[in-house]
């Protein structure tokens, strides 16, 4: 999917964030695959194995094993016309920069699979052994997303009721 509305509300003001800070640096990026489905994710997986097309995943979707069948991770392309996934210019090493340096966890900097368009939430480590542990499942993770309300941010907020903090670690 391509709805990143669909994904945890921290990680949707991250991919703003990022949308934003990359195209003051001259970075035009728009977001690709967000939330997955088990579905989704088994399709996927079958590239490359049962169906024709390149590997794009390791993980098949009953494993609940990507961060995005968490609404936890994203991916970006190239959005100036140079190709989606053209390289040069050391494009997604840039906007990977970016990235980290706002928070986010970038799949560029991994050793295996190196995934430069992948960037996702670090709290639970780069594989999703963590959440895993710590959730029964994606649903019942997505049962503790506070949503920030439209117009706020993270961080100290105020309105007809007074001064709160939108803390980072919302979940």
């Amino acid at each position: 999917m391509r709805d990143i509305t669909l994904c945890h509300p921290r990680l949707q003001e991250l991919a703003t964030k990022l949308t934003a800070e990359s195209a003051k640096q001259g970075l035009k990026i728009a977001i690709g695959e967000t939330y997955r489905t088990v579905a989704e994710q088994d399709a996927l997986y079958a590239q490359g194995r049962t169906k024709p097309g390149n590997k794009v995943t390791n993980v098949p979707g009953s494993t609940y094993s990507s961060y995005h069948q968490w609404g936890t991770a994203f991916d970006i392309y190239r959005y100036d016309g140079q190709g989606a996934y053209n390289k040069a210019g050391n494009f997604f090493g840039r906007v990977g920069a970016i990235g980290v340096s706002i928070g986010l966890e970038w799949g560029g900097n991994w050793k295996s699979p190196v995934d430069k368009p992948h960037f996702q939430l670090p709290d639970w480590g780069s594989s999703a052994s963590g959440i895993k542990q710590v959730y029964a499942s994606p649903e019942e993770f997505k049962k503790t997303w506070v949503k920030i309300p439209t117009g706020y941010t993270v961080g100290w907020n105020h309105d007809e009721n007074g001064w709160w903090y939108a803390d980072a670690k919302i979940t």
